[in-house]
């Protein structure tokens, strides 16, 4: 019905301005009359408690993210693998915070307190250590004013109990920004003077957090609200307070009656003028309204329709309406989607930056059709020198540039295969070019998609592959997750096996002291020994064959004489079979500063060549090279084991058998730890074999050397398996000692809280939670006064335990009473 109501245009147009004309003239009326009139008292309350709860709310929000914060911050330190050093996860918090300014740093806590790893750059301050475990999954504490840092967020990592925690402190900056998405949010309140609302942020102390908090005599009005909290963070206790100015004034007597009048005059003279104009306006349009597009083209000429009931053509006004108002929606409309997709490619590009930083990948883009290679480049700099992300884009040849020109065929080879088939498709290839990057390997993975409008795209993902690395495959993953698993169950055996070694030992050399036993008796506790001990030399070769050579990853030393005696047996009965073995090493040498492993191959190869060459028996013979003596040609300098092979001659008449390349391999083995390889002759001839190695020793220490201790010391004994420890304590007892038992790390904590005069601690290094390692560390820094010895299997401690005495699981009475005088006090030694 509204379609057929029709107004003039020059009364539209006169309407129109005198409408505008009054409006103009009331705005400026009312806001005269608003500027001289007081406020009613407690007007501004409703627009103060909105603010309060709206920056409240924002608070809360700003706390749930600063826990996702620290959830992304905790996947960084991957605390479930142990072999990572507190060192590599405070550089990993150093480069997280560097990405993250809101936070002034971030710190990882012990379950004890103690600091485990900073990433913040200035010293720390005690509030750290003293924060509270959270009591569920995040807990915020103030620690300190806003001249330091506004608050800690502190978050429970691992099971529960007493877990690891870390600590996120905020910036200043934290609350930077939400004020004025706050006033920006208000809409009605900002526009009616919001603008000049202030926040202030109180923590549960009362402590300032954010600017500084209204008086209680503080004649400006100002509303308060507390925090709320959210799923995963109770309350905090904050409470947000909003202050607003007042601005009284005089209020008038009345209308003046000549503003009225001339309002009046103001509104009748637009409207007069918008009827004059709309007349004029109206009778062109009308023209123009009622010409079609042919007119332009019509003249006296012109051949009349031939059709003339025949429609008439649109006017050239609707015709304009209809191109403007469809414009106008499609502006509207691309606008809305840039937008859109503005704000969801800014959330595309943080989520693939935090990948790439995080994985090591770099992510790539192709387009088979255009045949471009695109990519997000985080390095880019802005005009003003501020680090931007752009994307960059270059052909693909471009791309196939920088590997080397043979292994181009297998990238396009795999491309294609990629374009084919669904999943993931793996090539590596070699980089070329000038500069350190030449030769490198990289690993590209290709996974083929669809874009938005179903277009094919190809999707990469590269990375670098460091030497000695296994390929980053499915089934390179595959095998290392499967020598993981096998490296610790090997390492659960051994440590078992080794404890039950531990107390056949200790049973067994307390009952050799103290029993008065016969000659068959005392045959039997030998021969029990002496097979102990061949045990302790098999779980030695079992980590050796699980875990292979890992540099850093045990101390590298060894006991020349145990070693060639644990290991003989298995030369004698798979290599030299019934050939007569003798052996001349003496004891009281310093330790081989090398792994036992190496010691073995080098007894098997040699074995192997005298065996080849039919050579009659084996000798082997050792003695101390001092630090001082001149070493031979080819020889290394310092402390040094001389080690001496031979054999007899070979048999006359019999036939040598084809040579292999043992003696090569010794020499590189040798020679690869750091010693020194002679070959006087090698058997092959009428002369027997003869050969000599150096290896190198380490120097020895007065400690190595000390003789057990005369007066008892009061040990404090770290076992978590009840029979060892009853095992130790019998033999502890039987040397004279005085033992106090802790059955883990913080019982041990616990007791020396309570009375720290203990002379030694002996500690096992494998006990679960706390380590005796970390143990030591905690004794070292709170009690240095005490002698600190870790047990462990042989070279299955870390480098950090150089500075601790150690004892060899299993070990003999004759090792524990050496260990315990080297822990002597001096002035107990020398007693």
């Amino acid at each position: 019905m509204l379609d057929s109501v029709r107004i003039s245009l020059k009364v539209l147009n006169a309407a129109q301005l005198a409408g505008v004309a009054a409006a103009a003239f009331g705005l400026a009326w009312y806001g005269g009359a608003l500027s001289t009139a007081p406020r009613e008292a407690g007007s501004e309350r409703p627009a103060l408690v909105q603010a309060a709860r709206a920056y409240a709310d924002a608070l809360d929000e700003e706390l749930g993210a600063s826990i996702g914060d620290a959830r992304n911050a905790a996947l960084l330190l991957r605390l479930d693998d142990s072999a990572v050093p507190d060192a590599w996860r405070a550089a990993r918090l150093q480069d997280w915070l560097a990405l993250n300014p809101r936070y002034r740093d971030a710190v990882l806590l012990a379950p004890d307190g103690t600091l485990r790893a900073s990433g913040g750059a200035g010293p720390l301050p005690r509030t750290i250590t003293a924060t509270s475990a959270p009591s569920r999954g995040a807990e915020v504490a103030v620690t300190a004013g806003p001249e330091e840092a506004p608050f800690a967020l502190t978050l429970a990592l691992g099971a529960s109990g007493r877990p690891d925690r870390l600590v996120l402190r905020a910036a200043p900056a934290f609350f930077d920004g939400i004020a004025e998405r706050v006033r920006r949010g208000l809409g009605r309140v900002a526009s009616s003077g919001g603008d000049g609302i202030r926040f202030a942020v109180a923590g549960a102390d009362g402590r300032a957090l954010l600017g500084p908090l209204p008086a209680a005599d503080d004649p400006r009005p100002h509303e308060a609200a507390p925090t709320r909290g959210s799923r995963d963070l109770a309350s905090p206790g904050w409470l947000v307070t909003a202050t607003a100015p007042r601005i009284p004034v005089a209020v008038p007597a009345g209308p003046d009656p000549r503003l009225v009048a001339l309002g009046l005059a103001l509104v009748l003279g637009a409207g007069g003028l918008g009827y004059a104009l709309g007349g004029r306006v109206s009778a062109r349009l009308r023209r123009l309204a009622d010409a079609s597009p042919g007119d332009a083209l019509a003249g006296p000429l012109a051949d009349p329709p031939a059709d003339p009931l025949a429609d008439a053509p649109a006017s050239r006004v609707r015709e304009i309406a209809a191109i403007s108002g469809s414009m106008r929606d499609r502006a509207l409309s691309v606008d809305a989607r840039l937008a859109g997709a503005g704000t969801g490619l800014d959330r595309v590009r943080g989520r693939l930056t935090t990948f790439e930083t995080m994985s090591g990948w770099t992510c790539w883009e192709i387009d088979p059709e255009t045949r471009q290679v695109a990519w997000s480049d985080p390095g880019a700099a802005a005009a003003d020198g501020v680090a931007a992300q752009s994307d960059r884009v270059a052909t693909l040849a471009d791309l196939a540039a920088r590997f080397e020109p043979a292994d181009r065929p297998l990238l396009d080879l795999t491309l294609a295969a990629a374009l084919e088939a669904d999943g993931a498709h793996d090539v590596v290839l070699r980089t070329r070019g000038p500069g350190p990057e030449t030769g490198r390997r990289v690993l590209v993975r290709f996974l083929r998609g669809r874009d938005g409008a179903g277009r094919m795209r190809v999707h990469a993902l590269s990375r670098a592959i460091r030497e000695g690395d296994a390929a980053d495959t499915p089934a390179g993953a595959n095998e290392r997750r499967r020598s993981l698993v096998l490296r610790r169950v090997t390492d659960g055996i051994v440590h078992d096996f080794n404890d039950v070694l531990t107390v056949v030992l200790a049973n067994l050399g307390v009952l050799r002291r103290q029993t008065a036993l016969d000659a068959r008796q005392a045959a039997l506790t030998d021969a029990a020994l002496a097979g102990a001990q061949r045990g302790a030399a098999l779980t030695r070769r079992l980590l050796g064959l699980v875990r292979g050579e890992e540099p850093g990853a045990d101390l590298a030393s060894s006991d020349l004489a145990a070693t060639v005696a644990a290991f003989l047996p298995f030369l004698q009965g798979n290599v030299l079979r019934d050939a007569p073995v003798v052996t001349r090493i003496p004891d009281g040498l310093p330790r081989a500063a090398c792994g036992e492993r190496l010691v073995e191959l080098v007894l098997l190869n040699l074995a192997f060549h005298v065996r080849d060459l039919g050579l009659h028996g084996f000798a082997i013979g050792a003695a101390a090279q001092p630090a001082g003596s001149p070493p031979l040609p080819g020889m290394p300098d310092g402390p040094a084991l001389r080690v001496l092979f031979a054999s007899g001659r070979r048999p006359a008449g019999a036939g040598a058998r084809p040579q292999g390349r043992a003696l090569e391999t010794v020499a590189q083995l040798v020679r690869r730890s750091g010693g020194g390889w002679r070959l006087v002759c090698d058997g092959s001839g009428e002369e027997a074999f003869l050969a000599e190695i150096w290896l190198p020793a380490e120097a020895r220490a007065p400690e190595a050397v000390a003789v057990p201790a005369r007066a008892p010391l009061r040990i404090l004994l770290v076992e978590s398996d009840s029979l060892v420890r009853a095992s130790l304590v019998e033999a502890l007892s039987e040397l004279g000692h005085a033992v106090v038992q802790a059955a883990s790390g913080e019982h041990a904590l616990t007791l020396l809280a309570d009375d720290a005069a203990f002379d030694a601690m002996i500690a096992d290094q494998a006990m679960p939670v706390m380590t005796g390692l970390q143990l030591a560390a905690t004794v070292v820094e709170r009690h240095p006064g005490i002698r600190v010895i870790l047990a462990s299997p042989h070279g299955r401690l870390p480098a950090a335990a150089r500075r601790f005495l150690r004892l060899d699981k299993p070990f003999r009475q004759e090792d524990l009473a050496a260990v315990l005088g080297a822990a002597a006090p001096p002035a107990t030694r020398a007693a």
